[in-house]
Formats: C-alpha cells, sequence, structure tokens
C-alpha cells in the first residue's frame, strides 16, 4: 500500500497512507500532516498528489523552501516522485513508499512519552537563529512551553501533598479538561495479571454520552508495547485497524493515549477523546497528555509507596511489642518468609511468673491488677529487647522468652541470664515505686534451659505464632514453676556455657514434671 514514512526530530518515525488527491502538508495543524514543532516549516508548505498514474511534490511558495533528495524545488513546480525519494521539509524528512506494506503505524502521530527534562528541554526545536523565524510566531511558540511548564509545575504541586487514588484521578481530569477540548478522559491501572482495568473517568459538563468506553484495541496494545504517546487526529477517516464500528457509531472525532509509567515499569493508560467534528486534538494537545500522564506516574507511585510505608508503621508497631527490631526488619525485609514451618536450631528459653498472683488477684480489683500487669511487662519486656530477646508471649502474669531466635549467636545464654538478673534487680526499684503508692510489692521466679528447639511460624493459615516447641522449651517452663520468689533456676546445660563472671551455685539434683529422670539445677546469685 503507497505511504510516506515520515521523521520529526525528537519523535518516533510514523506513516501516513496515500490516497487518491492532495495531502496538504504544513505546520499549520489543518493540514493532513502537520509540522506543528518546526518553525522553519511554512503553514501551507507543500502538497503532494497521488493518483494511479503517480505521484508528485509541490512547493507552495514556502519561506525555507522544500529539499527533494537533498535538491532544492523549484516553488510552483509539480515534480514527479520515485519510490523511496526523499522530501524534506525544516527538520523533518518524509518518504515515499509505494507498493510497501504499511504497518499498524498508519495515520498515527507518536510522540514518544518525555521524562520532566525532556519536557523542559523541548522548548524550540529546528530553531537555528531567531531571523529564520518571525518574532509573532517565536513568542506564539515561547508562550506554548512555558504554559506547557507551567501546566507540568502547577500539577505536580497539587498532586505532591494527595496521597488518595480518587483524588489524584480527580486532580488529573481536572487540569486534563482544563488544559486540552477533551470530551472525555478514562485512566486504566495495569493489574498484576497484566490487565488493564478501568479505575477513573471523567466527562465534560457539555458531553452527553456516558456509554461503556468504545476503543481501539491497537491503540492500547501499542501504547502499553512500545511506551508512546498516540495521537489519531481523524478517527472517523483513519482505516479499521486503527478504529472500530463503536468508534465510528459514537462519532468520536479524535483520540489521544498516553502511558503513565513508573520506576518498575507501566502503571497504566490516560486516554481522552472529543466529538467536534470541526475540530481535533493538536500536538500541543498530546504534549499536555503527556505531561499530565508523567505526573499521574508520578503521584500514583508515590501513593502506593505511601500506603506501603503506613502499613508497614502499623506492622511495625505492632510487631515491635513482641520482637526485637532486627526480627521486625526482617519480617518486613522479606514477608514471604512468614509463613507455617519452623527448623531445628540451638535457643535459649526464658520463663518468669509472679509470684503468689492468685493470692494478689483475689484481695485487689480488676483494675488495679491490669495497671499493676501493665506496668511490670513494660519493665521486663524492655529488658528482654536490650538484652537481644525475643518476647514470645505473654502467659497471664508469665511471659517467655527467646534468645537465639531467629538468628543465633554465641552469647544467646548469657544474654539470657544478664536478661533475669537485670529483670531481677528491676524487682527492687518497681516494688519501692508500688510501696509508695499503697500497693502490694511482687516477686517474680523466672527459669532459664538452653537446648534445641523447633523455631518458626506454628498457628493456622489465618493466625501465626513466632515461637519455639520441644523439651528445651518444656524443661525451662518446668524450671521456672521450681524458682521461689527472687529466683533464678537455670539448667546445667545452661550452666555449662556461662564463665566465670557469673555466680552460681547448685540446687541439687531434682525430677521435674513430665520427664523420667532427674537434672542437676542451678541458682544464679544476682544480689
Amino acid at each position: 500500500m503507497p505511504h510516506l514514512e515520515i521523521q520529526m526530530p525528537g519523535k518516533a518515525p510514523f506513516n501516513f497512507e496515500l490516497r487518491d488527491g492532495e495531502t496538504t502538508i504544513g505546520r499549520d495543524q489543518k493540514n493532513m500532516i502537520a509540522f506543528e514543532g518546526d518553525l522553519r516549516v511554512s503553514r501551507q508548505h507543500a502538497v503532494i498528489r497521488y493518483s494511479p498514474e503517480g505521484c508528485t511534490v509541490r512547493d507552495l511558495g514556502s519561506g525555507n523552501g522544500t529539499l527533494v533528495n537533498n535538491q532544492p524545488l523549484s516553488p510552483r513546480f509539480d515534480l514527479k516522485l520515485s519510490n523511496g525519494d526523499t522530501v524534506k521539509m525544516g527538520n523533518c524528512t518524509i518518504t515515499l513508499r509505494l507498493g510497501d506494506k504499511i504497518g499498524e503505524e498508519s495515520e498515527f502521530k507518536q510522540v514518544l512519552q518525555r521524562t520532566p527534562d525532556d519536557l523542559i528541554g523541548n522548548s524550540l526545536p529546528g530553531i537555528v537563529t531567531s531571523q529564520e523565524v518571525s518574532p509573532v510566531i517565536l513568542r506564539r511558540e515561547l508562550e506554548k512551553r512555558e504554559q506547557l511548564l507551567r501546566l507540568f509545575y502547577e500539577l505536580g504541586e497539587k498532586l505532591s501533598s494527595i496521597f488518595s487514588l480518587p483524588q489524584i484521578f480527580d486532580q488529573v481530569f481536572q487540569i486534563l479538561m482544563q488544559a486540552t477540548p477533551a470530551s472525555r478522559g478514562f485512566i486504566f491501572r495495569k493489574t498484576d495479571q497484566g490487565e488493564f482495568e478501568q479505575v477513573a473517568s471523567h466527562f465534560r459538563e457539555d458531553s452527553d454520552d456516558r456509554d461503556p468506553l468504545p476503543i481501539s484495541k491497537t491503540i492500547f496494545e501499542k501504547v502499553a508495547r512500545e511506551r508512546v504517546s498516540v495521537l489519531l487526529s481523524d478517527a472517523q477517516r483513519d482505516n479499521a485497524q486503527l478504529t472500530s464500528h463503536s468508534i465510528i457509531a459514537h462519532q468520536i472525532r479524535s483520540i489521544m493515549a498516553a502511558p503513565i509509567s513508573g520506576p518498575k515499569g507501566l502503571l497504566g493508560i490516560i486516554y481522552a477523546d472529543r466529538f467536534d467534528l470541526l475540530d481535533t486534538f493538536s500536538e500541543q494537545d498530546l504534549d499536555t497528555l503527556n505531561a499530565v500522564a508523567v505526573q499521574t506516574g508520578i503521584a500514583i507511585n508515590t501513593a502506593i509507596n505511601h500506603e506501603r510505608l503506613q502499613k508497614q508503621a502499623k506492622a511495625r508497631d505492632r510487631f515491635e511489642r513482641f520482637l526485637p527490631r532486627q526480627v521486625i526488619d526482617e519480617i518486613l525485609r522479606s514477608p514471604e518468609k512468614v509463613k507455617l514451618g519452623g527448623e531445628r536450631q540451638p535457643v535459649t528459653a526464658l520463663f518468669a511468673d509472679v509470684r503468689g498472683f492468685t493470692t494478689l488477684s483475689e484481695s485487689s480489683s480488676p483494675e488495679m491488677i491490669v495497671g499493676l500487669l501493665n506496668r511490670y511487662f513494660t519493665i521486663v519486656s524492655e529488658i528482654i529487647f536490650r538484652n537481644s530477646g525475643t518476647l514470645d508471649k505473654y502467659i497471664g502474669d508469665g511471659l517467655m522468652a527467646l534468645f537465639g531466635a531467629p538468628y543465633i549467636s554465641a552469647l544467646d545464654t548469657v544474654n539470657a541470664v544478664r536478661a533475669a538478673i537485670e529483670m531481677q534487680r528491676a524487682m527492687v526499684g518497681f516494688n519501692r515505686q508500688l510501696e509508695a503508692e499503697g500497693l502490694p510489692a511482687i516477686a517474680i521466679g523466672i527459669g532459664i534451659n538452653a537446648g534445641q528447639a523447633i523455631v518458626g511460624y506454628i498457628g493456622s493459615e489465618t493466625r501465626l505464632d513466632y515461637t519455639a516447641i520441644g523439651d528445651t522449651i518444656n524443661t525451662a517452663a518446668r524450671l521456672e514453676s521450681k524458682a521461689k520468689p527472687g529466683q533464678i533456676v537455670i539448667s546445667e546445660n545452661a550452666a555449662q556455657i556461662l564463665d566465670e563472671s557469673f555466680r552460681i551455685e547448685l540446687i541439687g539434683t531434682q525430677s521435674l514434671k513430665g520427664k523420667l529422670s532427674s537434672i542437676r539445677l542451678y541458682e544464679v546469685l544476682w544480689d
């Protein structure tokens, strides 16, 4: 199919299908081929005539002339063109292709998606000296660029403090309807499955057509695949590859679409069309859509990150009540690792329990008991965290802590015993406060054991607990039950790991509930 290959500076090449009759070329948007961005192209620069007998080109008396195969073309003279001939006006080049297959780019005006820097730098392409254009044209083009930059930064300023996607889309449509003659606008988000889902739409007040969006799949696929913005000036005239019966039936005159991009790829597509049969979108409108698409991508990505950070902050707030910072960081960094199951590893378990709590509960109000426990747990939890422990759970008036989970260290048992000593010493000061307030003093017993256990996430698919299970854990709980008020009882396994800096005494050999053989118990002296 005969067509023209068109190349404009800084833009992707596109094809224009030749049909019988005239194809007007110039800077004015009313031309069939409009080189609006090149000021060295006259408003009505040239015309190409095509018929079965051949193809000719005529310069219409342009200010800067026309070159055919790099040779000047005499004004008002029809020159016959052959396949492969090039016609140049300003910085724009047209190549004639007779009989070549035309691809899906036919009828498109394409503009590559521009970054903010591109938008700022794309001021006056093709101008060498100010003498080549009139002051009126130069001022008009500068005003256009100034308007585009003002729009770009105005939208950026408005969207910078908005983190709600519906509010972002609302602002985007307000700007789009204000800056372009669009009748309708639509935003599509790319789903995780790679499909495009309509998430927002806007109709101009004087638009009566609010039916479901008719849109060419070819346009959508092109924007998504090549990351280019597309302007279809006359959807009623262009070939069936680019339009559909519904577009023609709805009398959609002109179509624009642009990719919405983020740091990790395509986020979606923004689309606009208009119905006015007397006017179409201009290339300046496409520049505006590009600017809107760039800022929309920035705003969507900011909103996504803001939501992610909020979720992380809430998760961190919950986790910090039970887990040390390094565990929280690991969970937030690799949430996929949070799943049912565990692994065998060495761990040191610490159990602590308030002695005489039942009697205390019977003689005190529930409100007083809850307040006392909250103060107590706050003190001992901070001590556990300070010594690299993981608070596994609260058990009534008791607690279970792990040292060496999830990260194993040679100091796990040492840290557990140090934490136990700090807890007992902290109770001395805490009891002074209680007594000053007229409240009863409390005492705790602590049991510690070291050995192998299964550590990981245990529970159901809907509720998980990070914990440890096994004989090591059970033995630590039994040791705690043997501890007297203010006492720290440890197993022989734990005692063998400690160095001479700790003062320990052998309590004796005792049998523990649930164990067939007796074990040696040791007390850690702390006062």
